[in-house]
């Protein structure tokens, strides 16, 4: 602030009382802000959680017996749905598994298998990194396509998270005919009539609306919000593919919401189309973070195409409308309501109705009991809440 003095004295005074006034208001501001920045020193810590899994010590304290598949009805696409009861499809005698995972009570792992008498070893096993013999890690493994093993948190996510992991070595599917397979006969009943043998994958992270276990493909398909996954087919071997639900498409009994996929490094509203492919022998970090607004993810690591690069994009979930983005249902964007419904047995399924809501839970692993079977590593899982 600049001030002129000149000789009239009555301008003197007039000058004088705006300095006074100035120097005043000062000494107000520096020390309201001194008190703001004390009050916001002692102000209590915003009540964050790390968990952190790294597999260095045995992480399988309290292994369940195998029970058998209760075949619950958790809707419409599950084992028990409205959707197959209509068709006289029942599901086959199998057993489940939840294993919890280390000390903190926050990881799972959900089996799920045909085999009369299985080994957990099979599934789950700690085992030496391939790129560093003193470091531990957890292999996943389906060894056969009727086989399903997830991680997934022990409850709900939080409002805003955090979660990041190494993810590698996958041997879900190659260019043989066989296609990862053991015989060529394994088929996706009796869910579905299809060969098993043209698919073959797992997924790298879902988020999921509903606390997410081992299902029938097409169960999976309805409850995904958002997806890192490969899908081994034709000529598409070691896809990445990087996609979010369009809540307000319509809904295909098969296939469940249309994609919004990352391609080109943009959005687009395009079937699933991979951003690279991945190399076999590589291990690739991926983050994902969920905000009030978005969805963020990033994929770092040594690609076939791009080399050693980082993928990685934010999406907006209300001006998307991701479907069942919404975690309580103040968070419902009147725009993404879609009351269109699905009829089974009589009994309407609605879309995205207002007034739902619909958790996140994170789902990593091998997810579908007639499809799929092979292996991968992880390692270093974390979470945080923001």
């Amino acid at each position: 602030m600049r001030f002129i003095y000149k000789n009239n004295k009555n301008n003197k005074k007039i000058k004088l009382k705006q300095l006074t006034a100035y120097i005043f208001s000062c000494i107000i501001s520096c020390t309201l802000l001194l008190g703001c920045s004390e009050q916001e020193k002692n102000s209590p810590p915003i009540n964050k959680k790390t968990f952190n899994e790294n597999f260095e010590s045995f992480p399988f304290l309290n292994i369940p017996q195998w029970i058998a598949d209760p075949i619950k009805n958790t809707g419409p696409y599950s084992e028990a749905g409205e959707y197959y009861a209509q068709l006289n499809i029942k599901a086959p005698d199998a057993l489940r598994n939840t294993v919890p995972i280390g000390q903190q009570d926050w990881l799972i792992a959900e089996l799920y298998t045909r085999t009369k008498k299985p080994i957990l070893t099979d599934y789950l096993e700690i085992v030496h990194d391939p790129l560093n013999i003193d470091n531990k890690v957890l292999k996943i493994s389906t060894p056969k396509h009727t086989d399903g093993v997830i991680l997934r948190p022990t409850k709900a996510l939080p409002k805003k998270y955090k979660l990041s992991f190494k993810i590698g070595f996958a041997n879900y599917g190659d260019s043989s005919e066989l296609n990862g397979y053991d015989t060529g006969n394994e088929t996706a009943e009796p869910w579905r009539k299809d060969s098993s043998i043209g698919h073959n994958g797992f997924y790298w992270l879902a988020i999921m609306d509903q606390l997410p276990i081992p299902h029938n493909n097409i169960w999976s398909h309805h409850h995904r919000k958002f997806v890192i996954d490969s899908w081994n087919r034709k000529s598409q071997q070691n896809t990445v593919n990087v996609i979010a639900l369009n809540g307000t498409s319509e809904t295909h009994e098969a296939f469940g919401k249309k994609f919004i996929s990352y391609v080109d490094r943009r959005w687009q509203k395009v079937a699933d189309t991979p951003i690279d492919n991945y190399l076999p022998n590589e291990w690739y970090t991926v983050t994902f973070t969920r905000t009030s607004l978005f969805y963020n993810f990033s994929i770092t690591g040594n690609f076939k195409n791009a080399g050693q690069t980082t993928y990685t994009n934010k999406i907006n979930l209300r001006e998307h409308c991701i479907f069942h983005y919404n975690q309580t249902p103040e968070e419902q964007s009147t725009a993404c309501v879609d009351n269109r419904t699905q009829t089974f047995l009589g009994k309407k399924f609605t879309s995205w109705p207002i007034n739902s809501h619909y958790p996140d839970y994170f789902m990593i692993g091998e997810p579908h009991i007639n499809y799929y079977e092979g292996s991968f590593l992880i390692d270093d899982i974390t979470l945080e809440t923001l």
